[in-house]
């Protein structure tokens, strides 16, 4: 709050004795004259540029209090503006990551898709060895059925050649 200057001061006390005869005058009912009214006008204006001066220092307080809390709200500011920049490279260093992970998905599938294509030949050389082998089999059937249809042929061939020959033997032994 602004004090009152010695200047003030001594014009308060110039007018002060003046004021109170012209209160004086006024209580009593007597007319006021140009110069009283003057006076009285110098008095009310000098309290209202204390009035206004009181103002004043308070409106220059708080805008010395709001530029504290500009200051403030502007180191927050700053403050959440760098947390921002921290989280912005976390969200580059996770984005980054992920394009990684995207690629070896990528890279991990190709390899799926090749193992795919060789089980997919394997597949068909595990076809073309069923064919092979059962195309072997009813080969193997064929000439193990022809050899002991053959030998079967023999035997019995044998066994009645045996036969005719103990018979004749017989027939000569006995006669």
């Amino acid at each position: 709050m602004k004090k009152n200057t010695k200047i003030e001061n001594q014009l308060l006390e110039m007018i002060q004795p003046r004021i109170q005869l012209i209160e004086n005058k006024f209580s009593l009912g007597e007319a006021l004259t140009d110069q009283d009214v003057n006076t009285l006008l110098v008095k009310s204006a000098f309290h209202h540029i204390n009035h206004l001066d009181q103002r004043l220092d308070e409106v220059a307080a708080d805008v010395a209090q709001l530029r504290i809390d500009f200051c403030g709200l502007e180191g927050k500011f700053i403050e959440l503006e760098g947390r921002f920049h921290v989280l912005e490279g976390k969200f580059h260093e996770l984005e980054g990551r992920f394009h990684e992970l995207e690629r070896r998905f990528y890279e991990l599938e190709n390899r799926f898709y090749a193992l795919e294509g060789k089980f997919q030949t394997l597949e068909a050389r595990f076809e073309t060895l069923e064919a092979r082998f059962i195309s072997f089999e009813s080969r193997m059937e064929a000439t193990i059925e022809k050899t002991m249809k053959s030998n079967i042929k023999w035997t019995l061939g044998l066994m009645t050649f045996c036969l005719t020959l103990f018979k004749i033997i017989d027939l000569v032994v006995h006669n």
